[in-house]
Order: structure tokens, then C-alpha cells, then sequence
């Protein structure tokens, strides 16, 4: 679309030329420069020869009556429509590809401000009786990349589903004040919203950060009672290290005191596996009965030679008798 506007500009720029040239001086001279200008098939825009002092001394009350309505005949050709042409008086003929351009034109604008965009609609607004004239015009102005539209005959009722329009018609000076106001109103409006959002932005950071101290002072209480609750455990006599006086390594785990659990005295027990009939028992007794522990079995002597073995440096292996089934 923007391509279409460029070309539409480079088109135009030869009748301005002409038009600030130094011939354009008699009201016929000008006249014709219009009537080029408007028949050319890719001028679409006409602000800019409007604009030039050629174009605008036609107001003069000097100027002709047959060639005063050709500046009126330019402003409708620049964000007119074809109504506008049909209701005014005094405005020069067109010829057939002046009236095809200004169909085409109209097409644009009635595109904008009419929905939907219907086929009786088209055919009031541009003085079109036949609908197969009004779809070669609607085709005309998708191939020249003035819309992008889809025709749908066959709905009711038929309509022309336009969903984009290129931007080929002039700003009518009248409507700047009103274009200024929105636009006014639009900024005011995206102000509003550019501050409910940063006051919902420090919220959020005040609320983070809140949070983050909480967690923070939390942290430090937990550190704090866990460094109090392991001082307190510590400082007690229910748990000793490894070395002390006292504790597990002064205690026989049957309750009696002496040398500890482990390694270098006390009652040693040895079985292996075939102590076990087929059926899964032991071999002889039950309930505790040391003669029915089978014919692996084999017990120290007593305690107390452990005890003087340990006491005198000998080994820590005693005789042992063998209980159980003789072989």
C-alpha cells in the first residue's frame, strides 16, 4: 500500500511542475493542467498540485465562470466522491476516464465509513445500474492495489468484503481541526494508561522487595535457632564424642561394664549356613536351648577367660567345645 501512495506522488510531480512553470499563467493553461492531471491513470493524490499558487489563483473573481469550477472539480477529485460531484452545480464534464477515476476514488472512501458495504449501497453511491459494472469496477480497483477486497454475490444480500484500503485520498482542510482533537484525546488517553501501568510497575517492586525482607528476617530466626538448639545439645551430657571417659565406649551393650562392644574380647558366636535342616529349623531345640545350635556351633569358654586373655596380651581366640551332633 505504501508503494501505491509513492507511485501516486511521482505521477503528480510533472503537473506540478508545469503548474509552477512560468506558461501557467492564463486560466485555460490551468484548466488543461487538471483535466491532464485527473485523467492520468496513476495519479490518485492532488494535495500537492492543489497547493501551488497556479492552482489556487482559478479563485480569482477575474477567472472566466467556464473555468472557475475546474479548482472545485481538482478538491473533489482530492477527498470528494462521486455524490459530491452529482449534487454540485457548474462543474466541468468528465470525460470517461475521469469518471472511472472518480468511481475509484469514491470506492476508497466509501470503504472506510460504510459497513457493511453492500451492493445496493455501492451502485446508489456511485450511479452504477448493473451489478456486473459494479463488480469490473471493484476488480479494477483490487487489481491497481486500491483494495483488497473479496466480492460476495451469492450472500444476502451481495456485499463487497473490503479488508484493506490504501491510503490514496487527501486530508480535507476542514477536518484537521477534528483530527487534531482526537489525536489530542488519544495521546491523553495513552498517558492515562502509560501511568496506571508504571504505578502498577512500583507496586509490584514494593511488593517484591516486601517479601524479600520477610523471607530475609525469617531466615535469620531459623539460623539463629538452629545455632542455639545445636550450643544447647552440645553442651549436654547426652551426647559425648568419640575418646571420652564415658558414653558407649565404657559400656558392655549387655549392661555390664568392661571392655565395650567389638573388636578385642567378649563372647564370640560363630554359625554357617548348614546349621539349618532342609526344612528351614536348627537342628536340635528350640526356645534358646545353646545344645540345639547345630553341629557348627561352637561357644567360648567363658567371659571371663576373654576377660583375662585381654588382660594379659593374648590372643583374643580361646579353646572352644563344640556342642550339638557329633559327626
Amino acid at each position: 500500500m505504501d508503494q501505491i501512495h509513492t507511485r501516486a506522488l511521482e505521477a503528480l510531480q510533472p503537473f506540478i511542475h508545469l503548474a509552477n512553470s512560468n506558461s501557467a499563467t492564463s486560466p485555460r493553461f490551468i484548466a488543461n493542467i487538471i483535466t491532464n492531471a485527473t485523467s492520468s491513470p496513476n495519479t490518485y493524490v492532488f494535495a500537492e498540485l492543489l497547493t501551488t499558487p497556479a492552482i489556487q489563483s482559478l479563485r480569482s473573481p477575474e477567472t472566466p465562470p467556464e473555468y472557475a469550477g475546474y479548482l472545485t472539480l481538482l478538491e473533489i477529485f482530492a477527498w470528494g466522491t462521486w455524490q459530491d460531484y452529482q449534487s454540485t452545480p457548474n462543474l466541468p464534464p468528465l470525460n470517461e476516464t475521469q469518471t472511472l477515476k472518480l468511481r475509484l476514488l469514491s470506492l476508497l472512501s466509501l470503504s472506510t465509513t460504510t459497513k457493511p458495504l453492500t451492493y445496493t449501497t455501492l451502485m446508489t453511491s456511485l450511479s452504477i445500474t448493473a451489478p456486473s459494472d459494479l463488480e469490473f469496477l471493484v476488480t479494477k480497483a483490487i487489481y491497481a492495489s486500491l483494495i483488497t477486497a473479496r466480492l460476495s454475490p451469492a450472500s444476502n444480500p451481495p456485499t463487497v468484503n473490503v479488508t484493506s484500503v490504501a491510503p490514496l485520498r487527501d486530508v480535507k482542510p476542514e477536518s484537521l481541526d477534528k483530527m487534531i482533537r482526537i489525536l489530542t484525546q488519544w495521546e491523553t488517553r495513552c498517558g492515562d494508561v502509560i501511568g496506571d501501568i508504571e504505578a502498577e510497575i512500583k507496586r509490584i517492586k514494593t511488593e517484591s522487595a516486601r517479601r524479600k525482607a520477610e523471607e530475609h528476617g525469617r531466615t535469620v530466626l531459623f539460623e539463629k535457632a538452629l545455632n542455639a538448639w545445636g550450643n544447647e545439645m552440645g553442651g549436654g551430657d547426652g551426647i559425648k564424642k568419640a575418646g571420652g571417659g564415658g558414653g558407649w565406649q565404657g559400656r558392655d551393650v549387655r549392661g555390664g561394664s568392661g571392655g565395650g562392644v567389638g573388636l578385642g574380647g567378649g563372647n564370640k558366636r560363630e554359625f554357617s549356613a548348614d546349621e539349618f535342616d532342609d526344612d528351614g529349623y536348627w537342628e536340635h531345640g528350640l526356645d534358646g536351648d545353646v545344645q540345639g545350635l547345630g553341629s557348627r556351633m561352637d561357644i567360648d569358654d567363658g567371659l571371663e577367660s576373654s576377660r583375662l586373655g585381654a588382660g594379659t596380651g593374648a590372643a583374643a581366640r580361646h579353646p572352644k567345645r563344640v556342642l550339638g551332633k557329633k559327626s
